[in-house]
């Protein structure tokens, strides 16, 4: 079973970052993966919370791999610098937005299925709860065992998507001067385009809020230990 390494950005918002946790552990029934959070220099116990609970000794949280920042490298500049940190071992990367839920037990078998079984380089999975969907170009199915995967062709990736944790590397120098949308857009480009796996579905957590940024939506404490929310643990 080859190295997953899952790259989550968080600054602040610790309530994203517990859910997205619990998510990715309670859902995901492939184990040899990290789950790498950048703390962007999160002031509000997120960085307490994370050496709490890499530091626990609980089973639950061994994929769990904190990056602590004293500045805010932002969305982009946290997934380029935390190729650097990845375990050696690792052989896809997953840029996994904090505020997305994914649905299927499979889906890192899935996605690593279409990068080893079609000439594309990056595969991103179907977003739900927002306000625009992207249609595919060039619809096409594939057998994983017994299911249909249904894909397309899209022109960037978002939220949710893989590729060979070698090709990000490779790609780092021409990558590191751009922001999170350039960045997607030439990383698609310099890799021959980008896939959307449309019958394995994520969803962001609260959904489209009629324009509203997502400063301005609170979402609720997602994990609770020992009968505690672990928000209330350092506040």
């Amino acid at each position: 079973m080859k190295k997953v390494s899952i790259i989550t950005r968080a600054y602040n918002r610790l309530e994203y970052t517990t859910k997205c946790i619990d998510n990715i552990k309670s859902i995901t029934n492939y184990d040899n993966f990290e789950h790498v959070i950048v703390n962007n220099n999160s002031s509000d116990g997120t960085k307490e919370w994370l050496n709490w609970i890499t530091g626990s000794g609980i089973e639950y949280f061994k994929h769990v791999k904190p990056l602590h920042y004293d500045v805010n490298l932002g969305d982009w500049g946290g997934l380029l610098d935390a190729c650097k940190y990845v375990d050696e071992e690792s052989e896809y990367y997953v840029q996994l937005d904090n505020d997305v839920e994914i649905n299927d037990p499979e889906w890192l078998n899935k996605m690593i299925y279409l990068l080893e079984n079609t000439n594309y380089k990056i595969v991103q999975l179907k977003r739900d709860g927002v306000k625009t969907i992207v249609s595919v170009n060039n619809q096409q199915t594939i057998k994983y065992n017994d299911e249909d995967l249904i894909y397309g062709s899209i022109g960037r990736p978002v939220a949710c998507f893989m590729l060979t944790t070698k090709d990000f590397k490779d790609l780092y120098p021409k990558l590191k001067n751009s922001n999170f949308h350039n960045g997607k857009t030439q990383l698609s480009k310099e890799l021959g385009g980008t896939i959307k796996l449309i019958n394995v579905r994520c969803n962001i957590m609260d959904g489209y809020d009629n324009g509203k940024h997502l400063n301005y939506i609170k979402y609720p404490a997602g994990l609770v230990y020992n009968g505690k929310s672990v928000i209330q643990e350092f506040k």
